[in-house]
């Protein structure tokens, strides 16, 4: 089985056509004042979702031929957001997993002292960050995926947005929140999204995947498309549908993300609900047209987060 890594680093279900339920047209604010605003809000988030913890379950499925559910794991962690000793901009997803698949995980506690430790030995900042996610990723199947939760409309990046189209779909009643809906869809090849291409470099913004692809379509571009629900008081989202598609005669799915956000009691909301799906493409008999076929989903699902009670980090001996 391939297993697939998506990150958004600085970072992921729509058909080729969107339908969106709206409420009758208000007045709005102009395209460029919601996504600048938007973005604001999204710098933001990143700065106050330092030292946030939660309880994490991640759900694995797995899907036979038929589209059901062939072998299922859930893999619960005490989650924190981390940020690093080496440098203080960088931040990240720090998983002490306690349970898989409904059995605890031994010494799951002291375990999670003896890793920082073992972080507290590691020379550099790459290390140290790859060593949090073999640690947290020790028991995923088939998809691995990290920093969804510290990055949100990343695609509103000032270096990414040039490589997308936007528009304003309309107005609707998101949980009984007042939204702006957007639309944006790739329009060019991009730097910032790579797929199956070596990172430049940490910390750059962008999105990278690593996914299986058919042979014959490997040499095709790969493009983002997704929808945007924008809080129209706060301006901070509410929700993001994202597809990874293929493009042939017509964009085909490789993988499709949603990220639903909840409210907290610091002022901003935070994650929720995070699901990915990753899609096996099937050549058909006769046309030689590629569908997608549904292959494995992960589900992370997020309790209330609360703050440590003190700043969680390794410092150098300097």
């Amino acid at each position: 089985m391939y297993k697939n890594f998506i990150t958004v680093f600085a970072f992921i279900l729509m058909n080729s056509a969107f339908a969106f339920a709206q409420n009758t047209p208000v007045v709005a604010p102009n395209l460029e004042t919601i996504l600048s605003e938007a973005r604001k809000q999204s710098e933001s988030y990143r700065e106050a979702f330092r030292n946030l913890l939660a309880e994490e379950t991640k759900t694995f499925e797995e899907y036979d031929k038929n589209g059901n559910v062939d072998e299922q794991t859930t893999v619960k962690s005490n989650f924190l957001v981390y940020q690093s000793g080496r440098d203080a901009k960088v931040t990240t997803e720090l998983r002490n997993i306690i349970e898989v698949d409904g059995k605890p995980v031994p010494n799951s506690q002291k375990r999670s002292s003896e890793f920082l430790s073992e972080l507290e030995k590691t020379t550099t900042l790459e290390k140290e960050l790859r060593k949090i996610q073999s640690e947290g990723a020790k028991y995923d199947k088939t998809i691995e995926a990290f920093d969804l939760t510290l990055n949100q409309a990343t695609v509103l990046d000032p270096k990414i947005r040039p490589y997308f189209d936007f528009k304003l779909i309309g107005t609707e009643n998101y949980k009984g929140n007042e939204v702006y809906v957007i639309g944006y869809h790739q329009t060019k090849k991009s730097p910032y999204n790579r797929v199956n291409e070596k990172m430049s470099s940490e910390g750059e913004t962008g999105f990278n995947f690593e996914i299986n692809i058919p042979g014959a379509l490997k040499n095709n571009e790969k493009f983002l498309r997704g929808k945007l629900w924008i809080n129209a008081e706060t301006f901070q989202l509410w929700r993001e549908e994202q597809e990874l598609t293929v493009q042939t005669p017509e964009p085909v799915i490789l993988l499709s993300s949603f990220s639903e956000y909840q409210s907290s009691d610091y002022g901003l909301l935070v994650p929720k609900t995070i699901s990915i799906t990753i899609y096996e493409l099937k050549k058909q008999k006769g046309d030689g047209r590629f569908v997608p076929v549904k292959d494995s989903t992960v589900n992370f699902d997020y309790s209330k987060f609360r703050q440590t009670n003190v700043e969680v980090k390794i410092l150098d001996d300097v």
